[in-house]
């Protein structure tokens, strides 16, 4: 992954970066509120990060725009809102919301990592991937995530995983956890003799249904499963529905598009109030002007891509919906007919007789639950070894960098993140996260570059910034460092001295002015690429 440039703003006012190189590139200036982290922030943005924007710049008035060719192909990305549009080889698609670009950016571009959510192996969000090689200025936390979203640190740890091959356990959500759930019934059940399971109903003709051996089996946690199970199978229902709806919604926009197409062909298309022959396609951020037959080809293509998108989400839905019938099914074949009626008939049921034979029958359960317990555990202990030795690995490189950048220094990695309320600050985090940043280069041997927003701040010493940019140069990636020097330090060519690095200076822009008028022109030619109407 290499960026070529970076741009953002609209009509009025913009400013576009292309001076990066395949190198160690590093923005600075004389000052702070030079742009450096709009531009940053900005970019990361553009390609579907929860960007964290300094206070007050409204970044939702503005497009963003970024140039990045990812395993050899070229690829341009515009977003406006939760709104982003691809251009490749010519061809223009539309995503409506981040997660449709995620599925498309995972299936298409670069496949994303997959962990356990929700008990199912998934993609991993685009900004827990970001968090791999991007380091914002604002909300470092070295006990957690910069960006959390439904993403926690452990998540983060699992993607590493996944991509050194070493997953986390993939057991059937009913498996274990569902296990131990029974295991601690029966253990309480047996403790305290409340299933003395001597059955009295309210109604006689219920009990021609249930038969005493029927009390031996945990009916309220069988109930509990199903009901889950409902449940769930409601909410997947509600996801494809809507996915559904918004499918057909697209159909019946290429219809509409289709008939313009016709009415373009047979005759001219006028607005009634302004005479303009200029016709408008919006989605909830972006508008095309479709009377342009090349953006309306284009359009058509990507609510086509949209649609099949659409159709292969709603049959994953309908597969997750089948997989939870089954387990229904399964569930109910493994009880017995009198286990049937009691799910029915459980409110009218309120204890039982027999208390040996039914605790005898429960010990029996408990241990049976427990061998299962055993294997499954077994198989989770081999996999948390290997993952043990993924993070040793880890921390022996982080250990390995931080003795280059100070042979004397007092700090002890013991995982890839501090614990929690405990941070370091000042120069230790810099130091910490440069670690951290280049040890997971090195593991997990990605082509993805490291992008760091102020990468000296908290009083770094010259010297360990040195040797740090010497080590960013020896890796075989991209990399985008911004920094604020003093006037000292500026006035002495600090960066300019150095060798096989790309510097880029800000120093000329006024305070939080890097927007100009005089990128607006080379702006909304980016635009119409795109062939969006701003």
């Amino acid at each position: 992954m290499i960026i070529k440039k970076t741009a953002f703003g609209n009509s009025q006012e913009a400013f576009i970066e292309n001076r990066f190189k395949d190198a160690t590139n590093i923005i600075f200036s004389n000052d702070n509120n030079r742009g450096k982290t709009l531009v940053i922030q900005g970019l990361m943005y553009s390609i579907g990060y929860d960007s964290i924007f300094p206070s007050g710049f409204n970044y939702k008035n503005y497009f963003f725009y970024s140039n990045i060719i990812i395993k050899e192909k070229n690829y341009e990305f515009l977003r406006k809102g939760n709104s982003i549009i691809l251009f490749e080889n010519g061809n223009i698609n539309v995503f409506n919301s981040i997660s449709e670009f995620k599925y498309y950016f995972d299936k298409h571009i670069y496949e994303l990592p997959r962990i356990e959510k929700e008990g199912e192996l998934k993609p991993v969000d685009l900004t827990l991937f970001y968090e791999l090689f991007f380091l914002g200025q604002d909300k470092r936390n070295s006990s957690n995530l910069i960006v959390k979203g439904r993403n926690n640190k452990q998540d983060f740890k699992n993607m590493i995983f996944a991509m050194q091959d070493v997953l986390i356990s993939s057991t059937n959500k009913y498996d274990i956890e569902e296990l131990k759930e029974q295991k601690k019934s029966l253990d309480l059940k047996i403790k305290t003799e409340k299933r003395k399971i001597s059955v009295l109903k309210k109604n006689p003709e219920i009990a021609t249904f249930i038969s005493s051996s029927a009390n031996n089996i945990d009916f309220k946690n069988t109930s509990k499963q199903l009901n889950e199970l409902h449940k769930r199978i409601a909410d997947l229902r509600k996801q494809r529905n809507r996915e559904e709806n918004r499918k057909i919604k697209l159909e019946n926009l290429i219809i509409e598009l289709n008939s313009l197409n016709r009415n373009l062909n047979e005759g001219k298309v006028k607005c009634s109030d302004c005479g303009s022959n200029k016709i408008i396609f919006a989605n909830q951020e972006f508008e095309f002007e479709v009377s342009n037959s090349y953006v309306r080809k284009n359009i058509l293509k990507s609510i086509q891509e949209s649609i099949s998108i659409k159709k292969e989400i709603v049959t994953e839905f309908n597969s997750e919906i089948h997989k939870e019938q089954t387990q229904i099914q399964k569930l109910l074949e493994t009880s017995t007919p009198d286990a049937k009626n009691y799910i029915l008939f459980e409110d009218e049921i309120i204890g039982s007789k027999d208390i040996d034979k039914i605790i005898l029958e429960l010990q029996k359960q408990l241990d049976e639950v427990q061998q299962k317990i055993n294997n499954n555990e077994s198989k989770i202990l081999i996999n948390k070894d290997l993952q043990k030795i993924v993070i040793e690995n880890i921390i022996s490189e982080m250990k390995r960098y931080y003795r280059i950048i100070d042979k004397e220094g007092l700090l002890e990695f013991e995982d890839l993140f501090t614990k929690s309320g405990q941070t370091y600050s000042g120069s230790e985090e810099q130091e910490y996260y440069f670690c951290k940043l280049l040890a997971l280069n090195k593991i997990l041997k990605t082509k993805l570059p490291i992008i760091i927003d102020s990468f000296r701040e908290g009083e770094l010493s010259s010297n360990k910034e040195n040797i740090m940019i010497e080590e960013y140069v020896k890796l075989n990636n991209q990399v985008i460092l911004t920094s604020t020097l003093k006037d000292e330090e500026y006035d002495s060519d600090k960066y300019l001295k150095l060798e096989n690095v790309n510097v880029i200076d800000y120093s000329s822009f006024a305070d939080s002015q890097i927007l100009q008028s005089s990128y607006v022109n080379s702006f909304s030619e980016i635009l119409e690429k795109f062939g969006v109407k701003e």
